[in-house]
C-alpha cells in the first residue's frame, strides 16, 4: 500500500534518541486527562524499555521542546517489531506531530531496522489513536491481546 504523507512535509518534528539531557522532560509529559488510563506513563515505559533489548527510546521534538516520547523495536516475545508508545503532550495534542512522529517511526523501522512489518496493540475506546493508526494504513490483524486489537502496517521501500 502506498501512503501519501506529502502534505506532512509542513510540519517538523525530529526524533532524538532519549539521553541524559531529555529523559526527564519526557517523563514529565502527560496526555489528557481522558487519555490517562489508554496508556502507560513515560516514566514506566522508560524504565521497561531498559529491560528489551534492541527498543528505541525517543522524544518527540519540536522546535527545542519535547513534545512527545515514542518506544518501539523488537519484542523478546515474538520477534517482531512493536510499536509500544506513541504520545503527544496533551498541550501539543492535535497539531498534527503525532502523525508527522509517526511518519519517521515508519521510515526507521522500514528503512533503519529492515523490518518488513510494524505492530502496535490499541484499545478500542482509544478512539483519535485508532483513527491515527488506520488512517496511515495500519489495518486489524484479528488479533487481540487484553483489551488491545492488535494492528500492523506491512512495510515496503515506497511506502
Amino acid at each position: 500500500m502506498k501512503i501519501d504523507y506529502g502534505y506532512l512535509m509542513l510540519i517538523h518534528v525530529r526524533l532524538e534518541d532519549l539521553c541524559r539531557e531529555t529523559w526527564e522532560d519526557v517523563a514529565d509529559l502527560t496526555v489528557a486527562d481522558d487519555q490517562s488510563d489508554l496508556i502507560a506513563s513515560n516514566l514506566y515505559s522508560i524504565a521497561e524499555s531498559r529491560f528489551l533489548p534492541g527498543f528505541v527510546t525517543q522524544a518527540v521534538m519540536h522546535g527545542e521542546c519535547a513534545v512527545g516520547f515514542a518506544m518501539y523495536g523488537p519484542d523478546p516475545d515474538d520477534g517482531q517489531v512493536w510499536l509500544y508508545r506513541l504520545m503527544i503532550d496533551k498541550s501539543h495534542q492535535g497539531k498534527g506531530l503525532g502523525r508527522a512522529a509517526l511518519r519517521q517511526i515508519v521510515a526507521h523501522v522500514r528503512d533503519g531496522l529492515g523490518a518488513p512489518v510494524l505492530r502496535l496493540g490499541v484499545r478500542a475506546d482509544n478512539v483519535v489513536a485508532k483513527a491515527l493508526y488506520t488512517s496511515a494504513g495500519f489495518a486489524p490483524t484479528g488479533q487481540s491481546f487484553g483489551e488491545e486489537e492488535i494492528l500492523e502496517l506491512r512495510l515496503s521501500a515506497d511506502d
